[in-house]
């Protein structure tokens, strides 16, 4: 080989090798620029992150208070409830020992009157009486009990219920041998009614409830027509004796416990034994 051809082909060579480090300068320079490209996108996913974490945070957070409040009006919420329930209950557990109330003063006094108008001892009874009892006894006692006068509640029966039984049967006993009418005939009843109920009002009442009420002076007694109507016409009660007829629901209604609490059963067994020859 000449020395031309060796220096041609190291010109060649040379060549080469600037192309070669230029082809490298240029990969260095791109590799460069994608390094940069890289570490930019990483600081922003960096600053991303941050900003997703401290958004993250902040969420959290309110929502935590958020939750709290929440929790803390709930809690107050329930915290009403249940004392609006504990009132509730204990509103109905009193109306229900007022209804209660009222209900074993209308069953005491009904089987007073039952078993004064049941009065002697060959089985004779005297309805009429017991309506005249009724007359007096609705609006003296009864109307008084439902308009809510707890100084009329009778819970138990009475200690002088007994004597407060014969004395009825002895007035009955009295009636009887004074005339043979029934008080339902209403020239009778003109007659002899007042006499059943001023008994009734001054001798009684007294023994129940221990003394005089000046007001029963003032109350007036159902008519003939009334109580008759009363015994006669159940479906009338609830629009003419709106009152009484309450009263008689609630009887119903608390039938067991006045069984169980008044003393009605003992003196049921009790008054049959002190019915009067005729």
């Amino acid at each position: 080989m000449s020395k031309r051809e060796l220096e041609i082909q190291l010109y060649r060579l040379s060549q080469q090798i600037k192309k070669g480090e230029a082809q490298i300068n240029s990969m260095e320079v791109e590799f460069a620029k994608k390094i940069k490209i890289t570490r930019d996108v990483v600081a922003d996913l960096k600053t991303m992150e941050e900003s997703i974490s401290v958004a993250a945070t902040r969420y959290r957070e309110a929502c935590e208070k958020e939750s709290k409040k929440v929790e803390t009006k709930l809690m107050r919420e329930l915290e009403l409830m249940q004392k609006t329930s504990e009132k509730t209950q204990a509103l109905s557990a009193k109306v229900d020992e007022i209804d209660l109330g009222k209900a074993q003063t209308f069953a005491i006094f009904d089987s007073l009157i039952f078993a004064i108008s049941n009065w002697s001892t060959d089985g004779q009874s005297s309805p009429d009486v017991e309506l005249a009892l009724q007359s007096v006894l609705f609006p003296t006692v009864y109307e008084r009990v439902m308009k809510g006068n707890a100084d009329y509640i009778v819970n138990t029966v009475p200690v002088p219920a007994l004597e407060i039984v014969k004395r009825g049967r002895e007035t009955i006993k009295w009636l009887r041998q004074t005339t043979d009418k029934s008080l339902i005939d209403p020239t009778s009843w003109e007659e002899h009614a007042g006499m059943v109920q001023q008994w009734f009002i001054r001798d009684a009442l007294p023994l129940i409830y221990g003394a005089r009420d000046p007001d029963w002076d003032d109350d007036l007694p159902l008519s003939l027509t009334e109580v008759v109507e009363w015994r006669d016409m159940p479906a009338s009660r609830a629009l003419h004796f709106p009152l009484i007829f309450d009263g008689m629901d609630l009887v119903e209604k608390y039938r067991d416990e006045i069984r169980e609490h008044t003393g009605l059963p003992v003196f049921t067994q009790q008054q049959l034994t002190t019915r009067l020859e005729p």
